[in-house]
C-alpha cells in the first residue's frame, strides 16, 4: 500500500494490466522486505501504524481526496 496507493484506475485495459503488475511486484517487494526484518513506519506518507489505520487513511483517499478523479479522467479519455 505504501508503495501503490496512488495508482488511479482509469479503465484502459492495457494500462490496467500494467498497473496489475505494478502492484504485484509492490506486493513481492513488501513480502521481501518482511523476510529482512524491514518495513515501511507510520508517518511515511500515507501510512499510519497498524495495517488498519493505513487502510482508513488509503480509503479517505479515494473517498474524499478523488472525489473529482473519475469525472477528470472521463473529460481527459473523451478529449473534452
Amino acid at each position: 500500500m505504501s508503495i501503490v496507493s496512488g495508482i488511479v484506475c482509469d479503465g484502459a485495459k492495457a494500462s490496467c494490466a500494467g498497473k496489475i503488475a505494478a502492484a504485484v511486484d509492490a506486493g513481492i517487494f513488501g513480502y521481501e522486505m518482511f523476510l529482512e526484518g524491514q518495513q515501511f513506519y507510520g508517518g511515511d506518507g500515507l501510512i499510519s501504524k497498524g495495517v488498519e489505520n493505513t487502510l482508513v487513511n488509503i480509503g479517505r483517499l479515494g473517498k474524499v481526496g478523488m472525489k473529482e478523479t473519475d469525472k477528470e479522467i472521463i473529460k481527459i479519455m473523451t478529449g473534452c
